[in-house]
């Protein structure tokens, strides 16, 4: 049986439509379906695929039975849970404090340099990630204060020349290109063994479906950019029909594990 795909299309975000192209009988699920819970129906015993805007997909993802559609794990997607396993592929040095402590490090000695990368420990973005000048940072504080209690990334700067995007299952590589411009670029050998590196560490630990994004670094140096989902990340140049093939394979794995007796 083939699983049912469930799609969110929405304009800012182009793969959903990728995808619908390619099926034929994906269900639709629009953005004010979502936000008033007016969920698809499914046929009972159909494995589902869900693939959208990360909101629809999280709110898809709470739904008895219809959740089964979302892969993604965001307790496992924090980068306290799995940077302890990749750290040593960051190629950068990277902490982890409160929000609210970060005006009051000492970061020019920590990092000699004036400015530092900052990000939010959860994969879905409570503020823009992003290089920063450290004199700054108290003002980034005032205006995200929402969130000063939350544990953030603050990290040396690195610049890229070029970044991938590398969909892994099991391990293995499924499919990618470089993002986020075009022209998108076919993803190099040596970038696919160290993608499957970092995926094959995690999937030590339950992620056996991810995005792994790489840069390449002005000496050619490769480093882990980030640790990222399926369900609601850009596929950009990769192959759609590899992408298809790979999460309805999840899909069905899962469905196995979850009937009666397994």
């Amino acid at each position: 049986m083939r699983p049912q795909w469930l799609l969110d299309l929405d304009e800012e975000f182009p793969g959903s439509a990728l995808v619908a192209a390619e099926l034929d009988d994906a269900l639709i699920v629009r953005p004010r379906d979502a936000m008033t819970g007016r969920w698809p129906v499914i046929q009972d015993g159909r494995p589902m695929v869900g693939y959208g805007t990360m909101p629809t997909m999280r709110s898809l993802r709470r739904v008895p039975r219809l959740g089964e559609a979302v892969f993604d794990d965001y307790t496992m997607l924090r980068c306290s849970f799995y940077y302890r396993h990749i750290y040593d592929l960051l190629g950068r040095t990277a902490i982890f404090v409160p929000f609210s402590a970060v005006p009051g490090l000492p970061l020019r000695r920590m990092f000699a340099s004036d400015q530092v990368f900052l990000r939010s420990d959860t994969n879905y973005k409570l503020f823009p990630a992003g290089v920063h000048a450290i004199t700054e940072l108290k003002h980034w504080l005032d205006i995200y204060d929402q969130y000063r209690d939350e544990l953030v990334v603050v990290s040396e700067v690195v610049s890229f020349e070029t970044e991938y995007r590398c969909f892994c299952r099991d391990g293995r590589f499924v499919c990618g290109s470089s993002y986020p411009a075009e022209p998108y670029l076919p993803v190099p050998d040596h970038v696919r063994g160290f993608a499957e590196t970092a995926a094959r560490r995690l999937l030590a630990h339950g992620c056996t479906m991810v995005t792994i994004d790489v840069g390449v670094d002005t000496t050619g140096a490769l480093r882990l950019v980030e640790l990222g989902g399926v369900n609601s990340w850009g596929i950009y140049g990769s192959d759609v029909t590899a992408f298809i093939t790979a999460m309805e394979a999840e899909a069905l794995a899962r469905a196995d594990m979850l009937r009666p007796g397994q």
